[in-house]
Formats: structure tokens, C-alpha cells, sequence
């Protein structure tokens, strides 16, 4: 007997049907309140697969959405449940539920920060460095402000901002 044979015979001995089974699919259908999907297997020997998982339990917690008509592996973690494992493209990941709305866009609020920032020290100055004409002030003519303003703003590094943990992209 070969040693392929053996093998072979005591895969045929042990086997528990325990084995992870695989099927790549296309997204039908979403149903985002039971966090599951619709999927089409793409062999077409295989029958349909219905409320296929999205997350673990319809709490909140990582749930990825994925995009109809794209595709994802379905696994199944017995004859009757199956989950998405893998997915090519998704609509929405939420993380805890929905309920703050979308991450921010560092760079973009970074920069914004940074304008009213700078525009605030620009009206500073212009502030501190205003005079009024023909207002009498000791012995002249002009006054700067009767309190100058020394309060300025420091720019917002993109740093202070980012949590490097969760990323994310426009793709």
C-alpha cells in the first residue's frame, strides 16, 4: 500500500464532517434590520442561500454590508447557518451600530481646522493693529485697542486627530 493510499484511508476512517465548506457567491439582496443577505452561488449546481449571516448576532457590533451584485464567500458553520467570510466589496462597515454617523476624514478636517485657525490670527492682528482716526488719545490723534489681544491659535496637527487603528478609504 502507498503512502498516498494510507492517507487517504485514514482520512476515509477519522473524517467528522467537520470539514469548513466554501461557496463564492454574488449578493442578491441586503436585509440591513436581520443583518443578513440573499446570495447566488456562482455554480449553479448549488441551491440558493438565504438569510446568510452579516454578523455574529444582530447586535451591534462589526457588521460589513456588502455591495449587491458583488462577490463574497459563504462559510458555513453548519448544514443550516452560513456566514460571509470574505466579501470584493461592501456599501458600509459599521462598527457598533450607526447611530454617530460616519468617520471623519482627517486630512480634510485637519485642513479646515487650520483655515479658521489661520483666519482667526490674521483678524487678530488686524484687530490688535487697528486704529481709529481722530479718536484723542493722550497726546495723539489715533488709538490702538484699549486691550490687545494676545490669544492666538495654534494649528491642528493632523496627529492630534487620528486614531491609526481604524483606517479608512474612498475605494
Amino acid at each position: 500500500m502507498s503512502k498516498g493510499t494510507i492517507k487517504e484511508a485514514l482520512r476515509a476512517i477519522t473524517a467528522t464532517n467537520d470539514e469548513i465548506n466554501c461557496i463564492v457567491c454574488t449578493v442578491d439582496s441586503v436585509d440591513t434590520v436581520k443583518k443578513t443577505c440573499y446570495c447566488l452561488p456562482l455554480d449553479e449546481s448549488k441551491a440558493d442561500l438565504m438569510s446568510v449571516r452579516l454578523i455574529a448576532d444582530v447586535k451591534n457590533g462589526f457588521l460589513i454590508i456588502p455591495k449587491v451584485g458583488s462577490v463574497v464567500i459563504v462559510s458555513y458553520i453548519s448544514n443550516e447557518m452560513t456566514y460571509v467570510s470574505m466579501f470584493s466589496e461592501v456599501d458600509e462597515i459599521q462598527l457598533n451600530g450607526d447611530s454617530y454617523g460616519g468617520l471623519v476624514r482627517v486630512q480634510e478636517l485637519t485642513d479646515k481646522l487650520n483655515n479658521l485657525e489661520n483666519a482667526f490670527n490674521q483678524h487678530l492682528v488686524l484687530y490688535n493693529a487697528h486704529t481709529h482716526a481722530g479718536v484723542t488719545s493722550g497726546g495723539s490723534s489715533t488709538a490702538v485697542p484699549s486691550a490687545v489681544d494676545t490669544n492666538v491659535l495654534t494649528p491642528t496637527v493632523k496627529t492630534e486627530l487620528e486614531n491609526t487603528t481604524v483606517k479608512q478609504g474612498n475605494g
